[in-house]
């Protein structure tokens, strides 16, 4: 654990060497972030559970700080079609949800995002020790730049890709070990005012508790399009840490490792 904290010291101590110190109405080449979230699920009953997520953002040199909810109601696919011959369906969970995302910039206005989404997973079984799950998602986004020019409207297709490799029983002090990691792919179906398309590439470390608390250390690498009024593309650097109650999960598969969604 020293040793992997010793590494993101030393990740973000190079990535400073390369921002620039800029502010928001300049180009921001290459930034690194700090990203806190506190993830949590209330299941509904057998089929149906509610996810929830609360986060905080902050970007250095400093342009803006983001403060951001968002809730999504899944429902469990227990049916496939016949022809498939599947033993268990395809496609493994559909989501609803909305989401609010206020933006607080220097020395600029602020901005107020309103978004919906709709989205689906299914999983690509490989060998027994590992799958890639899959997420593919919808959104619609509304963007206000709190500055009276009124509402931007803008739609977006999500991709991501994932999985999860756990240390499980090799030594007794590895009990509850990771190691969540994630591709994803955002492209504007209808362009936003900001935060357009976006890849994006999620090493991470977490534990696991007894009573299914998770928490998670990512290092991310974004790039970016339009993050300020003048910048066109910017290459982010991102600590993040996630905090994910699952204790109350007793409806759903304990194999079920897929992350939880993340809003952006």
């Amino acid at each position: 654990m020293r040793i992997l904290l010793a590494n993101f010291v030393v990740f973000f101590s190079l990535s400073s060497l390369l921002a620039q110190d800029s502010i928001v109405d300049k180009e921001v080449k290459v930034n690194q972030q700090f990203w806190i979230d506190y993830n949590f699920h209330s299941p509904l009953n057998e089929i149906k559970g509610l996810n929830t997520q609360v986060g905080f953002r902050k970007i250095e040199p400093e342009v803006y700080n983001k403060y951001l909810i968002h809730s999504s109601l899944y429902f469990k696919n227990q049916k496939s079609p016949k022809f498939l011959g599947l033993k268990k369906p395809f496609i493994d969970t559909y989501h609803l949800g909305a989401g609010a995302i206020y933006t607080q910039n220097y020395n600029a206005d602020d901005n107020f995002e309103l978004r919906l989404m709709q989205g689906l997973k299914f999983h690509i079984p490989t060998i027994k020790a590992l799958t890639f799950h899959n997420y593919v998602r919808l959104e619609e986004r509304f963007q206000n730049n709190l500055n009276g020019s009124g509402w931007t409207p803008g739609m977006r297709l999500r991709y991501r890709l994932s999985t999860e490799l756990a240390w499980g029983n090799l030594f007794k002090f590895t009990h509850g070990f990771y190691f969540p990691i994630s591709g994803e792919v955002f492209v504007n179906l209808k362009k936003s005012d900001r935060y357009n398309d976006l890849l994006r590439i999620s090493p991470g470390m977490g534990y696991r508790t007894n009573n299914n608390w998770k928490f998670e250390l990512y290092l991310i690498f974004n790039r970016t399009k339009n993050i300020t009024e003048t910048n066109q593309k910017s290459s982010d650097f991102i600590l993040r840490l996630r905090i994910i109650n699952d204790s109350k999960k007793k409806y759903t598969d304990p194999s079920d490792v897929s992350l939880p969604i993340d809003e952006d």
